[in-house]
């Protein structure tokens, strides 16, 4: 494909400044940065953070293990090429976007400037997350992805569940504060998916009479 960098070269340090990025108001100019910042990067930085992600996982069970690669090759490998690829309508191009995208950008900023090899990696993180949250409207985690307990992100009638969406969002360096996922209600952790649909009718068919019949 046409968007890597295949310079060959090792590239160190950071990229580019997300003062740049804080300057985009519209969906459509911040997919087009998204798109310019990511041609900077190649599939080695890809397998690169996967490595990584991998050896943070050194001393959790195989099995367990072997699941969270798997969702991270999706929010990585795939988060990327989706958003090197996508194109949006002249409408979604014009949706503003909200108010936490000057934080986003800010601890991006903060992130990706520690002086350390890690900072240009750092940052395409903050990329692939940014495409995720505020093009897509969708969690950074994807669906599907698991957390100890034997929860898991998921998606359900039209929202985004996560069962430690409340616990995380006060951690610095994850992006919790910033995903349109909320947090898991019990009837999500203690109820199969046939359950939850029979209380979720009943529930729509009460709201119905109650509001609407008169």
């Amino acid at each position: 494909m046409g968007f890597w960098n295949r310079e060959g070269t090792s590239l160190s340090g950071t990229l580019f400044s997300w003062d740049e990025f804080a300057r985009v108001s519209r969906k459509g100019a911040l997919l087009a940065l998204l798109k310019e910042k990511g041609q900077l990067y190649s599939p080695e930085d890809l397998e690169l953070m996967l490595n990584r992600y991998a050896k943070k996982l050194e001393n959790v069970p195989k099995e367990y293990g072997d699941s969270l690669m798997q969702y991270a090759r999706i929010q990585i490998v795939d988060g990327y090429h989706r958003m090197m690829t996508d194109e949006l309508t002249p409408i979604h191009a014009a949706v503003l976007l909200p108010p936490s995208w000057k934080a986003f950008t800010a601890d991006a900023r903060r992130a990706a400037s520690k002086g350390t090899p890690g900072d240009r990696l750092r940052s395409l993180k903050y990329l692939i997350a940014a495409y995720s949250v505020y093009i897509k409207d969708e969690p950074v985690h994807p669906v599907g992805m698991p957390f100890p307990g034997g929860f898991s992100v998921e998606q359900y009638d039209g929202e985004y569940y996560c069962p430690v969406r409340a616990v995380w969002n006060d951690i610095d360096d994850a992006f919790c504060k910033y995903c349109p996922a909320i947090q898991s209600r019990e009837r999500d952790l203690l109820l199969s998916k046939a359950e939850r649909d029979i209380v979720t009718k009943k529930e729509k068919l009460n709201n119905y009479f109650y509001n609407f019949k008169g």
